[in-house]
C-alpha cells in the first residue's frame, strides 16, 4: 500500500521568489559572436560553468564537454565535418536546459541566438525532513512529481497542474530509512535528487 506524504501548497510568490534568488546565481544567456562558413561562434554570459552537447534530430549524442570559467564562456564550434541537417546545442546550469538550434546547409551553418526551448529545473530545499520543491514552469506543462523510500518503495505520485509556478511542501521526517529519492518530470526531462528524510 502507497504511503501518502503530507504536504501542502506554497504560495506561488513564494515559489517564484525562491527560483529567482536561484537563478541570479546560475541563469545565463547566449550571445551569437559571428558565423562564418560552418564555424559558429557564441558567449554564453552570467555563468561559469555550464555543460555542452550537439545532438542530432534523432536525440543521438554527438559532442559533449564540461566548460568552467573565470569569466564569460567563449566557444567556437567548427562544423565542416558535419552533413548538410538540422543539429541542436544544448547548454545545461544548474539551473535550466537551454536548446539552440543549428542549421548546416552546404558551406555554412547558422546558429539560433535564441534558445527553442528552455527547461529549468525543480529546485528543492531541505530543512530536517521538511522539503520544499520549486519549479519555474515556463513552458506552463503538467509536471510529475514521485517520490521513493530508501528501498526503492513509491510513496508518492502525483501529476501537478500545468501552472507557472509551482510549489509543494513535503514532510518526510516520519519516512522510514534515511533517504529518499525525488524523480520530477517536465516537458519530456526527468530530474533525480536524492534527499536526507531526517
Amino acid at each position: 500500500m502507497k504511503k501518502i506524504l503530507k504536504f501542502s501548497l506554497v504560495l506561488a510568490a513564494v515559489a517564484l521568489t525562491a527560483v529567482e534568488a536561484h537563478a541570479g546565481n546560475t541563469d545565463f544567456s547566449l550571445d551569437l559572436k559571428k558565423e562564418e562558413g560552418k564555424t559558429v561562434s557564441f558567449t554564453l554570459r552570467e555563468i561559469k560553468k555550464v555543460d555542452l552537447s550537439i545532438y542530432d534530430t534523432s536525440d543521438n549524442l554527438i559532442y559533449q564537454e564540461n566548460v568552467t570559467s573565470d569569466d564569460d564562456i567563449n566557444r567556437t564550434y567548427d562544423l565542416t565535418a558535419f552533413p548538410d541537417g538540422v543539429y541542436y546545442l544544448q547548454a545545461e546550469s544548474d539551473l535550466k536546459i537551454s536548446k539552440y538550434k543549428i542549421e548546416v546547409v552546404g558551406k555554412v551553418a547558422k546558429l539560433s541566438a535564441d534558445a527553442i526551448s528552455e527547461v529549468y529545473k525543480p529546485v528543492l530545499v531541505n530543512k530536517n525532513g521538511i522539503v520544499t520543491l520549486n519549479i519555474l514552469n515556463l513552458n506552463q506543462v503538467p509536471v510529475t512529481v514521485k517520490i521513493y523510500s530508501s528501498n526503492d518503495t513509491e510513496v508518492y505520485n502525483e501529476t501537478l497542474p500545468a501552472e507557472l509556478n509551482i510549489g509543494k511542501i513535503f514532510d518526510l521526517s516520519n519516512m522510514k530509512g534515511d533517504k529518499c529519492t525525488f524523480m520530477i518530470t517536465s516537458n519530456g526531462k526527468t530530474f533525480v535528487e536524492t534527499v536526507e528524510a531526517k
